[in-house]
Order: C-alpha cells, then sequence, then structure tokens
C-alpha cells in the first residue's frame, strides 16, 4: 500500500529505520524562499489570505524519512540554537515534504522577541539568555517528494493543514479571508508591527513575489502589550 493509499484510509505514514531512505523522489537540498513586496497598509479582497506577521527568521523546514532539516536564508543552523526544535518531525504527518515558514525566539514570558531571535542564531547554540524556539508554518511547496509549485495557496495551505500537528513548538498561522483591515486592527492592539497578504489563487515561486505576496505595516498601540504566543495564536482565527 502507498502513501497515498494510507492517507486516503486516515492511517499515517510511517518511517523506519531499516529503510534504505526517501520512498518518494530526492528533493531539492535547499530552495530559494519567496520575497514578499512592501505594500502601504491593511485592506480589504476577497482574493487575499491574511495573517499576522511574525517578528522571526523567514525559514524551511525539509523532511525526508527520518531526516529533518531546518534552514533560514542567513546560513545558521537553528537546530544547534533551537534543539527543541527537533521535535517537528513527530507533528509532521507526511513525508518528502518542504514546508515554509518563521522561527521565532519566545522569551521566558512566551513572547516573540526578534533581538533575541538574531542573537541566539549568530551565537549558533544555546546561550544563557531564555529562549524557546517555535516555528509558525505558511505554505508547502512539496509534499511526498513532488512540487506543489503550481497549485493554488489555498490549496497548498488546505494541504499543509492536514500534514501538520500543532503543538507547543509548531502551529500553523492563523489569519482570515478578505478582512484585511479589520486583522489590522486586532494585530497592532497586539503588539505586531505588519500582517501578511498573499493572493489565494497564487502559484509559489521562490524570489521576489510582487502582488502575490505583501506585507503591509499597521500603525501599533502605543499602550500594546504583546500577549504570549500562544495565546495570541488561539485568539486567531484558523481562516478555513
Amino acid at each position: 500500500m502507498t502513501a497515498k493509499d494510507r492517507a486516503a484510509e486516515g492511517q499515517l505514514p510511517l518511517s523506519f529505520a531499516a529503510e534504505a531512505g526517501p520512498r518518494y523522489g530526492a528533493l531539492p537540498a535547499r530552495i530559494a524562499l519567496p520575497e514578499p513586496s512592501d505594500g502601504h497598509g491593511p485592506f480589504d479582497d476577497e482574493g487575499y489570505f491574511f495573517e499576522p506577521w511574525w517578528p522571526g527568521a523567514h525559514a524551511s523546514i525539509r523532511r525526508e524519512g527520518n531526516s529533518l532539516v531546518l534552514a533560514t536564508e542567513h546560513l545558521a543552523d537553528p537546530l544547534s540554537a533551537f534543539p527543541e526544535l527537533s521535535a517537528l518531525r513527530a507533528h509532521l504527518s507526511a513525508d518528502g515534504l518542504i514546508v515554509e515558514g518563521v522561527i521565532l525566539a519566545l522569551d521566558h514570558e512566551g513572547r516573540p522577541d526578534e533581538g533575541l531571535l538574531r542573537r541566539r542564531l549568530r551565537a549558533g547554540a544555546v546561550t544563557d539568555e531564555p529562549a524557546e524556539g517555535a516555528f509558525v508554518a505558511t505554505d508547502l511547496p512539496y509534499l511526498e517528494g513532488e512540487s506543489l509549485a503550481r497549485m493554488p495557496f489555498v490549496e497548498r495551505r488546505r494541504r499543509l493543514a492536514a500534514a501538520l500537528e500543532d503543538s507547543d513548538h509548531c502551529v500553523l498561522n492563523r489569519g482570515i479571508v478578505g478582512e484585511g483591515r479589520m486583522l489590522g486592527r486586532a494585530v497592532a492592539s497586539l503588539g505586531l508591527p505588519a500582517i501578511s497578504a498573499r493572493r489565494l489563487d497564487a502559484r509559489w515561486k521562490s524570489g521576489p513575489a510582487g502582488e502575490t505576496w505583501l506585507r503591509l505595516p499597521v500603525i501599533e498601540s502605543p499602550s500594546a502589550q504583546t500577549t504570549p504566543f500562544l495565546v495570541l495564536m488561539e485568539r486567531l482565527p484558523l481562516g478555513d
């Protein structure tokens, strides 16, 4: 029975140490990630999916069998800096995949801290500063060894939701279709600086994304107290 047959019957693909290697075609060792364009501010459009812009490092996860590789665009080794992220493999129910997302460093109160992330990645190891790693999954360019680049974003996200189990260290990014202004007000009140806007019909491609992926700044509330990451994620809609 193939992995696709098992998935259709609700069974998880299993990986054994005795296997010679991945059951699918080899994935690219490294991919160039998309680059968002700068927008002017939140807007409403039913053709876009809006989600928070997290203060972290753009990154990818590659899983082939028992192998898990986490990579950033800055050539740092996130697993050396955040060894707890090795547990991500247990929360991916599919194989032969690459997941795009964002690595966060959570401080002792569970709040994302971009400066803390940069220092930990620069050191390339666990430091004396208390920090816990988290990965926010946003897109799925490869699944079962096959490229999903030609699929629209809305379908890739649906498959990502099916392949990923939320945990303390890895979550599917929450968001909402169409209502960018409402989400912009919500994230501003929580102390976040921007939201992301992705076209629902967009294909996945490396390099400049043009109008298919925008970073939209919001006006932060001067009195906002940043909410701990997991609590904030629970407040946001899943976007299905």
